[in-house]
């Protein structure tokens, strides 16, 4: 072996032993099974048998109103029209590294007006002269990918692209359930509306009646005081119940992506829920593939193990190729002839050997990347079946409370009927008939809010559950 090559071949040892190395970097955190997370028996008294909700799925509560507010929703809304946008970008993006694997061809064209030195390369009568300095050529690139790094850019950036469309679908599912929730609470104030106007009619009643009586002189003018009174404060909760009613209509119309004046025509909810509610076979397993926002979390995981790899490919040297074909001259009339035809073709090779340490930082980073984005997916899991069962417990809670509160109201009716009965034959007071009445008031607010909430709850359960999204492909990393 020669001086020559022995030179070589130590420098290139020496090279190679010093290049920056990130074997003992790696991330730590570990993807949960979500079939190792067990609801058996916090659900052995619910239904598991019910379909996954459908991707219409309000159109189950009967109401064309509540199916015309979201339509126009899903059409109008910002927050769609953004997460679109956002989707958009991504792919853009995603083509911009795609373009990266092949190769690249740009055509220039070149005219300098220079004047040479006398003292450097060009003879006379170059030397001292001022000419123009003329190339056109075509000019290509290639990058090889030898160890995968730009395919794994890119395959990160069409991992970001799918998180992007998934994302699409949790924003109208916020919105889907968003709208339902208000439109409900919109029912809950008309609800409360009514009975509050039932209240009224019946202090008028008892107003009249105590008038009569005072002019009979059975009981007191007090208690006709009491009366009015009574009547002037259920007319004030009427007005805040207005007020109420009127800021949801204007919700509404800003959630549907329109003017507050689209709020004015929205009618009495008229809402009707005769599906069973209940849970599907197939939890948990297939949650983590109808939970959009599962779905999202478990996409931008495979970019991230994908910028891993593109961080890795980094320590390896890099060969690009570059060529060109074309005429140079100096002087324009000589531009084109035989003699100024330019060619040239030859390799560059990059090898990172000292750094500071910056590949090893950013492979670094990215591995703690990849194990934030897989401890959130792990949380979002858990909380995605914490949602499920709790929704589900909170649902027979409220159905058992609604169902004692519907017998309450029965009971209390008659109390206040056989009340007013008897301050009309003059055997007991006026005070007697208020209780009778508050509590009867009071006992029809509970049984309106609880029948509301258990529209809320299915809405809920129907978030907790997806919303209606189908079944989608995970990646597979």
């Amino acid at each position: 072996m020669n001086k020559a090559t022995l030179a070589a071949t130590s420098m290139m040892a020496i090279f190679l032993a010093a290049c920056a190395n990130g074997d003992d970097i790696a991330n730590h955190a570990t993807m949960i099974n979500a079939n190792h997370l067990k609801i058996a028996a916090s659900t052995a008294d619910v239904p598991n048998s019910v379909p996954w909700p459908t991707i219409n799925w309000w159109r189950g509560y009967n109401d064309e109103q509540l199916d015309q507010l979201i339509n126009e929703g899903l059409a109008n809304n910002p927050t769609l029209k953004a997460a679109d946008a956002r989707m958009r970008r991504a792919a853009a993006l995603a083509g911009l590294v795609d373009s990266r694997l092949y190769p690249q061809l740009n055509g220039s064209a070149e005219a300098v007006l220079q004047r040479f030195t006398e003292t450097g390369l060009y003879p006379p009568p170059f030397a001292g002269a001022t000419r123009t300095v003329n190339r056109l050529a075509l000019d290509g690139t290639y990058a090889l990918d030898l160890w995968g790094g730009r395919e794994a850019e890119f395959r990160s950036a069409l991992g970001v692209l799918h998180a992007s469309e998934v994302d699409g679908q949790t924003a109208r599912l916020e919105l889907t359930t968003a709208i339902a929730q208000t439109y409900i609470r919109l029912s809950g104030e008309f609800d409360q509306l009514r009975i509050s106007h039932d209240l009224l009619r019946q202090k008028q009643e008892i107003k009249a009646l105590s008038e009569r009586l005072v002019g009979a002189g059975l009981v007191t003018e007090v208690e006709s005081q009491q009366a009015a009174a009574a009547i002037a404060a259920t007319e004030a909760e009427i007005a805040g119940t207005e007020e109420r009613i009127a800021l949801l209509r204007q919700k509404l119309a800003l959630l549907v992506g329109a003017g507050p004046d689209r709020g004015q025509i929205i009618r009495q909810p008229r809402i009707f829920l005769a599906a069973t509610i209940g849970l599907p076979a197939e939890l948990p397993a297939e949650l983590i593939g109808r939970r959009p926002d599962i779905v999202a979390q478990r996409w931008r995981i495979e970019a991230a193990m994908k910028t891993v790899d593109a961080a890795k490919a980094q320590f390896y040297p890099n060969i690009n190729l570059s060529a060109f074909l074309g005429f140079q001259s100096v002087g324009l009339s000589q531009l084109l002839n035989g003699g100024s035809r330019i060619v040239g073709v030859g390799p560059a090779v990059t090898l990172p050997i000292f750094d500071a340490d910056r590949l090893r930082s950013n492979l670094g980073q990215a591995d703690a990347d990849l194990d934030v984005l897989i401890e959130q997916y792990n949380g979002a899991i858990v909380n995605a079946l914490q949602d499920v069962v709790g929704q589900m417990t909170t649902w027979r809670s409220n159905q058992t409370a609604l169902e004692r509160e519907q017998v309450a109201v029965a009971h209390l009716e008659k109390a206040y009927g056989l009340a007013v009965l008897r301050y009309r034959d003059g055997l007991t007071n006026y005070l007697t008939v208020l209780s009778a009445e508050g509590e009867l008031i009071t006992q029809r607010r509970k049984e309106a809010e609880a029948r509301n909430r258990q529209f809320v709850i299915s809405i809920a359960l129907v978030h907790a559950l997806g919303g209606g999204i189908l079944a989608q492909n995970l990646p597979q990393s």
